[in-house]
């Protein structure tokens, strides 16, 4: 594990080589996307006797902890593949995932899971 991730730190700079503005963008509306679907993910997980989660890795009744785990290692993980893949490839990753939380986000505010800022 330790070896995997000194590999890592060690490609980022050449894996962001050639990362623009747009692929900024692109991957802070993803990270956007993400932690709204946190956002209700605990509200889910606040209201187990209203709501149940979805994510069977999560399980129907997770712990908050659990949540943020899962949330703040997927954004990190989503990042680190969007910096590996070539330019064309990374904007179908970003863009398939954008429409995956969208859908994600609109389904969980249809059912009542709302949050306050």
């Amino acid at each position: 594990m330790k070896a995997l991730l000194i590999i890592t730190l060690l490609l980022i700079p050449s894996m962001a080589m050639s990362w623009d503005t747009k692929d900024t963008y692109y991957q802070g509306v993803v990270i956007g996307a993400l932690l709204i679907d946190m956002a209700q993910t605990i509200k889910i997980a606040d209201n187990p006797d209203q709501y149940y989660e979805r994510n069977p890795l999560l399980g129907e009744h997770p712990s908050k902890e659990k949540v943020v785990g899962y949330f703040m290692g997927g954004i990190v993980a989503h990042t680190l593949i969007a910096m590996a893949l070539p330019q064309d490839y990374r904007r179908v990753w970003q863009c398939v995932w954008i429409g995956i939380e969208g859908a994600v986000i609109y389904n969980n505010y249809n059912i009542g899971v709302k949050i306050a800022w």
